[in-house]
């Protein structure tokens, strides 16, 4: 009672800096995804390489992103929050330093893939790291913090990488994320407490693991609202594989014009999220995700009329993404809520389980799109239609089906 006392007071103490540093991770795991994208069709031309083995970069690092969920999850509850969360990233400031050092595309990618690997302790580990230190109105409060520096920075980063692009080259991006991780690592090292309290020595056994998993899997609402999260997030990720080739080769905005485009995705994110928070209460999170897929279909959809009719303007393409992007938040704001409300007793498994196939879709969407090497805007929008449609296939048959039967059995 004493120890628990001491540490409630010392939390208080440590409160601001803490937060610094948790938003910092945050901000680094953003980052270090997509501030080099602006540079892509660059380096393409510096290694002598083609547009679909740079775009396995970005593949290659959502890969080792969702493999990272499932590992540092459960190793953080048996061993402690910090040993892990030091790790990754000093995993992923390591994976930056092959990249900013790489003399070719594969060490480039094998960079790009321990970048992804190690940076996903921030999500995994740091969520559970801020649930272990605040409760009720606090962690709402460190929650909103969160996503607003996670917005600011979606639309800010790629800004910056452009900039930066433009002004000193490619490795310059990377030399950036390197210094940038460095001191988050030191301040995480110096500033972090252990504050996992209660170690499970059994969390990493495969047996409960795979018992728990599978019983996510077998959930028909918990892989309807995932998959609609799924295809949402492949289809921004589809934007950033492509984007960058087809504004700055064919479009001929310079890196920095690109970057600036990324606030129109951002922006529509950000309403989506403030609109949400005044239509949820009375609609319902399931029809939530109901318009965030329609808004998926029309924005793709758009984009398609736009392609056919060959209009190749920027508009054209930046406000029916920003529809898609728009359905996109409504579907991560409410799938995440419908998937995790019938397991509150194995939470942090649905959170590892959730992000992985989350990142994992990401990583295949990116990487069906290097193998078919078409960048135009023709191809991004049949992306962008085919995976709103998939959403709402998703969304009916395993969602809205299965809660209509419950609904009828409880009658």
């Amino acid at each position: 009672m004493h120890q628990q006392k001491d540490v409630q007071q010392n939390n208080q103490v440590v409160q601001p800096l803490v937060v610094f540093v948790i938003l910092l991770l945050m901000t680094l795991m953003q980052m270090t995804t997509d501030q080099y994208v602006p540079s892509l069709p660059a380096i393409t031309k510096i290694f002598h390489s083609n547009p679909a083995s740079i775009q396995l970069t970005l593949s290659i690092f959502m890969l080792g992103l969702s493999i990272s969920h499932v590992f540092y999850g459960p190793l953080s509850d048996k061993i402690g929050r910090k040993p892990p969360l030091m790790f990754g990233v000093g995993l992923s400031v390591f994976g930056t330093l092959c990249c900013f050092l790489a003399p070719s595309v594969s060490v480039l990618i094998l960079g790009r893939f321990l970048q992804g690997f190690g940076i996903g302790c921030c999500n995994s580990v740091g969520r559970s790291l801020v649930r272990d230190l605040f409760t009720d109105r606090v962690l709402a409060k460190i929650g909103s913090y969160v996503g607003i520096i996670s917005i600011f920075i979606m639309a800010a980063s790629p800004t910056l990488g452009g900039y930066i692009q433009e002004q000193l080259g490619w490795r310059a991006n990377f030399l950036f994320l390197l210094i940038f991780g460095i001191i988050v690592w030191l301040l995480a090292f110096a500033i972090l407490p252990e504050t996992n309290k209660n170690l499970n020595p059994d969390a990493i056994k495969m047996r409960v693991m795979g018992r728990n998993y599978l019983s996510l899997l077998r959930s028909k609402i918990f892989l309807g609202y995932t998959l609609c999260a799924c295809f949402a997030c492949a289809g921004l990720v589809s934007y950033l594989t492509i984007a960058p080739f087809l504004f700055q080769d064919i479009l001929g905005l310079t890196p920095l014009e690109f970057g600036q485009l990324t606030f129109f995705i951002a922006g529509a994110i950000c309403f989506s999220g403030a609109l949400n928070s005044q239509l949820v209460m009375h609609k319902g999170v399931s029809y939530m995700v109901f318009i965030g897929v329609l808004f998926m279909i029309v924005g793709g959809f758009s984009m398609l009329i736009a392609a056919l009719c060959g209009v190749k303007q920027i508009l054209y393409i930046m406000i029916p993404m920003a529809l898609f992007s728009v359905g996109a938040g409504f579907t991560f704001i409410n799938a995440f809520a419908g998937a995790f409300h019938p397991f509150p007793q194995i939470a942090g498994t649905v959170g590892a389980l959730y992000a992985s196939m989350q990142d994992l879709s990401a990583a295949f969407a990116s990487g069906i799109i290097a193998l078919c090497k078409d960048h135009g805007q023709y191809s991004l929008a049949i992306i962008l239609l085919i995976l709103g449609l998939s959403s709402l296939a998703a969304w009916y048959y395993l969602v809205f089906r299965e809660e209509r039967g419950i609904d009828e059995n409880n009658r």
